[in-house]
């Protein structure tokens, strides 16, 4: 069973987290497919998992990640 997440935050400077996360999109190691979109108000990030374990997993990373770019750019 396949899974997807779409989520949106709400970024004042969406392209400096784009641009901090675009190195991670080369990752292969992950068994799904994670997309990052600039959006009028922020940022969209859509993340794909063959199944409910893999999608669970990417998510997380990708949460944290997001999570400690905002962070830094915050500082």
């Amino acid at each position: 069973m396949r899974g997807r997440a779409e989520i949106v935050f709400e970024l004042q400077d969406p392209e400096i987290v784009l641009s901090a996360l675009e190195p991670e999109l080369d990752d292969d190691l992950h068994r799904g497919k994670v997309e990052i979109r600039a959006r009028d108000n922020g940022m969209e990030l859509i993340v794909e998992g063959e199944d409910v374990v893999s999608l669970r997993a990417a998510l997380n990373t990708w949460l944290r990640l997001v999570r400690i770019c905002v962070e830094m750019v915050e500082i």
